[in-house]
């Protein structure tokens, strides 16, 4: 079972989740003047933690699964290999080790979005470090606060006068600002444009945004890596143990229950195999997807895995070459199971 509903095998949401992140954050950075970064980055680390145990229960039922599976043969899913099997075209073993390529590079990916959410905590970090300096060391005046500005979103800021100079401090609490009221001004004598006041950081708005978009993008972008690596390695070691079973497939689209075309299910993949069983597939939203090939009949194809864990491979694909398309299964295999 998806405990997702089927939600993480949209391609759409793999990039519109971290997009409209971004396009929220940037749009409101007052919102985040007001309420800070500490939620954020708590539920960045919800969200690392919730992939990771869900990565982990998965591959413990996996592993149960797998063991009921392997004592029928994956009978439920492929018929017993045969010498139809072999192709001289297709290296099949080296088409095995590719999943594991895969695999590998999905995990890699791992890394890079962790390491896009510990730059921006990073960051965060350091602007909070040069804050705290420049009010341990900076230079202290008294100054008045001679306009204020206040955003829709809940945001504010507001200019001062120190001296001969003036400056912009945007708000990063909950204090509020009137035109006249005293505050005492604290600046780096080396860098005058270096201003904080005592209760304010002023750090640069940008750089905080930029840190908490990071944070939130690679928190999310882990949680879908890792979901997605650990769909590669069930299927590199599910087609590792069953091999490759020669079939022919129709790739058939399927629309949306509400018609509309912007939302497009992967297709679906009906699987005639040479001893007269078939199953029906489901392919899987990857960057090995099958719309591609939709509305094909009749297309020789190699079926391997089992239950969730299932590739079919194609002679040639958009790709030059061999061709995996990550697929899990509708049905078991039965007489004419693969036909509508």
């Amino acid at each position: 079972m998806d405990p997702f509903g089927g939600f993480v095998q949209r391609r759409w949401v793999w990039f519109a989740v971290p997009a409209a992140v971004v396009a929220v954050l940037s749009v409101s950075p007052n919102v985040l003047a007001a309420f800070g970064w500490g939620p954020v980055f708590a539920v960045g680390l919800v969200a690392v933690a919730v992939g990771v145990g869900l990565g982990v229960r998965r591959r413990r039922v996996s592993v149960r699964n797998r063991a009921t599976a392997s004592a029928s043969g994956f009978a439920g899913w492929l018929p017993p290999p045969t010498a139809h099997d072999h192709d001289r075209r297709i290296d099949f073993a080296a088409e095995t080790a590719r999943l594991r390529r895969v695999a590998l590079r999905t995990t890699a990916l791992i890394l890079v979005w962790m390491a896009l959410a510990g730059s921006g905590l990073g960051g965060l970090v350091l602007l909070g470090k040069a804050a705290d300096d420049l009010l341990a060391t900076g230079a202290r005046t008294s100054g008045e606060v001679i306009s204020v500005r206040n955003y829709a979103k809940g945001g504010m800021t507001f200019e001062v006068r120190y001296g001969t100079r003036t400056a912009e401090i945007a708000r990063d609490s909950k204090n509020s600002y009137a035109v006249g009221e005293k505050v005492t001004v604290i600046f780096d004598r080396a860098d005058p444009d270096r201003v904080r006041t005592t209760r304010e950081e002023n750090k640069s708005q940008f750089l905080v945004n930029l840190g908490i978009v990071s944070i939130v993008a690679g928190s999310l972008g882990t949680f879908f890596a890792v979901w997605a690596a650990m769909g590669w390695w069930f299927r590199a070691r599910a087609v590792a143990a069953t091999g490759w079973r020669n079939a022919t497939v129709d790739i058939v689209r399927v629309f949306a229950r509400n018609g509309r075309s912007l939302r497009r299910p992967p297709p679906e993949i009906d699987v005639r195999y040479r001893e007269g069983t078939g199953i029906r597939l489901r392919a899987m939203s990857s960057t090995h997807g099958a719309n591609a090939l939709a509305d094909f009949t009749d297309r020789l194809a190699w079926v391997g895995g089992w239950g969730r864990h299932m590739v079919v491979l194609f002679p040639n694909g958009p790709r030059r070459g061999p061709y995996a398309v990550p697929a899990y299964a509708l049905t078991r295999r039965t007489e004419g199971g693969g036909h509508r």
